[in-house]
């Protein structure tokens, strides 16, 4: 085992450490309203975004750096899950980002990145990845805060992230839906600033997020998923760090052969894009503990080969290839760029 997937691993068992109440809620009956849906239907097009809260406080006027909000567009499929997110979760219902403008106006490119699972906010990111890129690529920057966490975490929530990815699988999946909707609001909102490119990265479930953006209307002019990909039936049974959703579903009576069924029938692995092989960019880690490569190199193949990088070492490693990762979507943003002009 190499030191990439060995550190994976002892992440994984380290969640064990946050991961200490079961999912409180079995929706599993409720999901007959998710399965086997179009992509269209369990992703329908987002209202214009028309009203905007734009914030600049003292500390982000010197990191040219503003706060954004918005009432999120995201409509609920199950009526019985809409009264739970409508009474517990009203932070949630707020989307958050945090627009990164280093020369302290509007650049012609623009890149939204997607975060993490469980990740807490965007300071780490500003202070550190951010800077980088937007120095070497060219762009400004937007964070996407992930619902459920950050600024949108729930007051009953032990830390960023809980409510997002469990065994409560309509939250789950209203999550991801609730994230895709917001991107897409967002990137018609900086289509409107007069940006005249709009791509989207993100790391690991934001990666995922990513992903699945670039196969719906709406979307960005590019993706770069980040350690990450869609097959999401594989990645619930084998990844370690999603053990409290495989054991509360098995307390539940939901085996694996079920978990995999309804995965399935969700379709997010059956997503294929509507953006071309070379608007898209894959980094990919070859060691990866969480994200089977076996399984990337299928996805790949399906999704018509596109640009892909791999990089040495695991998921929780990949800060030791930064400057690999950003030569390669610096060379990739300007050849987008230079297509479209």
């Amino acid at each position: 085992m190499g030191i990439g997937r060995h550190l994976d691993k002892v992440a994984g068992g380290l969640s064990r450490l946050l991961h200490v109440r079961p999912a409180k809620h079995n929706t599993v009956s409720d999901l007959d309203r998710y399965l086997d849906l179009r992509p269209e239907q369990l992703f329908p097009e987002v209202p214009r975004l028309t009203s905007m809260r734009i914030r600049r406080g003292i500390i982000a006027r010197s990191l040219r750096t503003t706060t954004l909000t918005w009432e999120s567009a995201h409509e609920i499929l199950c009526p019985t899950y809409l009264r739970r997110y409508q009474r517990d979760y009203k932070r949630n219902r707020i989307a958050y980002a945090r627009w990164v403008q280093p020369d302290g106006r509007r650049r012609k490119r623009v890149l939204i990145y997607v975060h993490g699972w469980l990740e807490p906010g965007s300071w780490v990111e500003e202070t550190t990845l951010f800077r980088k890129w937007t120095k070497e690529l060219g762009v400004d920057i937007v964070h996407l805060c992930l619902p459920f966490h950050g600024q949108r975490t729930p007051r009953t929530s032990l830390f960023s992230g809980e409510f997002f990815w469990t065994a409560d699988l309509v939250r789950s999946l209203e999550g991801v839906r609730q994230a895709v909707c917001d991107a897409r609001s967002l990137i018609g909102w900086l289509r409107d600033q007069g940006y005249e490119q709009v791509g989207v990265s993100g790391i690991s479930l934001g990666g995922a997020i990513t992903m699945t953006l670039g196969c719906l209307s709406q979307g960005p002019d590019y993706v770069v998923p980040i350690i990450s990909h869609l097959e999401l039936e594989d990645a619930v049974e084998e990844a370690g760090i999603l053990w409290r959703m495989r054991t509360d579903l098995e307390r539940w009576g939901i085996d694996s052969e079920q978990r995999r069924e309804i995965f399935q029938r969700i379709g997010l692995s059956k997503l294929r894009p509507k953006l071309s092989s070379d608007e898209q960019l894959w980094i990919e880690a070859r060691e990866d503990g969480y994200i089977d490569a076996k399984l990337v190199e299928r996805q790949w193949h399906d999704w018509g080969k596109p640009n892909i990088l791999w990089i040495d070492g695991g998921h929780m490693t990949f800060p030791l290839h930064l400057n690999e990762m950003t030569d390669r979507m610096g060379a990739f943003i300007d050849g987008v760029s230079s297509r479209d002009s």
